[in-house]
């Protein structure tokens, strides 16, 4: 597994828009970019970002928008603006031999999974699932998750805890963390492996396709295992079902160790039906729904491809980067 180099001060983060442009939420993007200003980072835009629509621009352009980007040596890490919904799109243009050619960190949550997903699983190079795109981190007093993702980049930080509670209703210009955060698990966890893993809906148009190198990728470290971790959305339980078994149909979940899944952004039923649903499909696996990744806050930083410790009992519950 190839690890870019972590960040130091003064390094250039550059920011482009694979998805949706940033411009309907533009105050809160100018306080993200002030926050990444004072952790020390100068900040490239591509020309893209400050657009607006379902997309920032074409399919052609955005590759071309990226490609420039990792073909620029002052650019150390490469932070997707937004999510959206048509990144997918883009994937055939882009070039990823340039990619391979200028090892840097790619980051991203939501729909830049894709992108990310075969980055690492093609390429065999690190990428960083991201507790929020760019305009999520336009808060001016950061909650711990967003601080620790700075501190992961720099290689200043490894373990993460679960957080006491988390946000059931978006309220306000912050965190608004209103319900206890309880990990449900159908057994006590204490495992390591390779982390792998993104956007759920993301994930699952990647099967079959000429980008499905996922049997090779854990083929290749199976003598570590693999944990992977899932950021759900707005599945509802029978698709949630269905999508699993999609992915263990495939062989993606052979060698699994342990099955991440975070808690449901838009859910038509109470969690301990999903968690009904889980033990049908995934059986034997260990697994931790409630998980804190994606949509739902606070989340981790979670880095595609490294060597983790998942720990999960009455007394413990943390990720750690060995």
């Amino acid at each position: 597994m190839i690890f870019p180099r972590f960040l130091k001060e003064k390094d250039t983060i550059g920011i482009t828009a694979c998805s949706c442009g940033i411009l309907r939420k533009i105050d809160k993007y100018e306080v993200a970019l002030n926050n990444f200003k004072s952790e020390g980072f100068n900040i490239i835009e591509t020309k893209n970002v400050r657009t607006n629509g379902l997309v920032s621009s074409s399919s052609l352009e955005r590759k071309k928008q990226l490609e420039e980007l990792y073909e620029n040596e002052e650019v150390k890490l490469i932070f997707i603006a937004a999510g959206g919904d048509y990144l997918y799109d883009m994937l055939e243009f882009v070039d990823f031999s340039k990619i391979k050619e200028n090892v840097k960190w790619i980051c991203g949550s939501s729909d830049p999974s894709s992108l990310l997903f075969i980055i690492t699983t093609n390429l065999d190079i690190a990428t960083i699932y991201t507790p929020a795109n760019v305009g999520g981190f336009g808060y001016k007093k950061l909650h711990e998750s967003l601080n620790n993702y700075f501190k992961i980049i720099k290689g200043e930080k490894t373990k993460q805890i679960k957080y006491d509670k988390y946000e059931e209703e978006e309220k306000g210009n912050n965190y608004n963390l209103d319900t206890n955060n309880n990990w449900i698990r159908n057994k006590d966890i204490n495992e390591t492996g390779i982390l792998i893993g993104g956007c759920i809906e993301c994930l699952k148009d990647i099967i079959g396709t000429k980008f499905d190198k996922t049997k090779e990728f854990i083929e290749k470290y199976k003598d570590k295992g693999i944990i992977w971790y899932f950021d759900v959305f707005n599945m509802s339980d029978t698709v949630l079902y269905n999508t699993l078994l999609q992915f263990k149909y495939a062989g993606w979940f052979k060698y699994t160790k342990c099955i991440l899944i975070g808690k449901v952004k838009y859910k038509n039923i109470i969690n301990e039906e999903y968690d009904v649903m889980l033990k049908r499909v995934l059986k034997d696996i260990p697994y931790i729904y409630q998980f804190d990744i994606g949509h739902v806050k606070p989340s981790f930083t979670l880095i595609n491809g490294s060597f983790v410790k998942i720990v999960s009992n009455e007394k413990e519950n943390y990720i750690e980067y060995l």
